[in-house]
């Protein structure tokens, strides 16, 4: 009986530990995907940016042609 609680002493130490290794995956885990999310979230910003400014030098252009055309 001795031995019986000796050994469930030891795997309850042993699941204590590994929980605590869960967890700390699991920090470290949402640590790179946060990063990983900022990374996208400034590539997805600089994109939009140069497509915002073709666009707005398109239409710049367009409106300046309009204007030459209607003169």
């Amino acid at each position: 009986m001795k031995h019986l609680f000796v050994v469930l002493a030891v795997l309850g130490l042993a699941a204590c530990n590994t929980a605590q290794g869960v967890k700390k995956d699991v920090a470290i885990g949402a640590e790179k995907t946060g990063e990983v999310l900022q990374k996208g979230g400034e590539v997805v910003g600089g994109a939009l940016q140069k497509g915002g400014e073709a666009v707005g030098g398109a239409l710049k252009k367009s409106g300046e042609a309009v204007q030459k055309a209607v003169e």
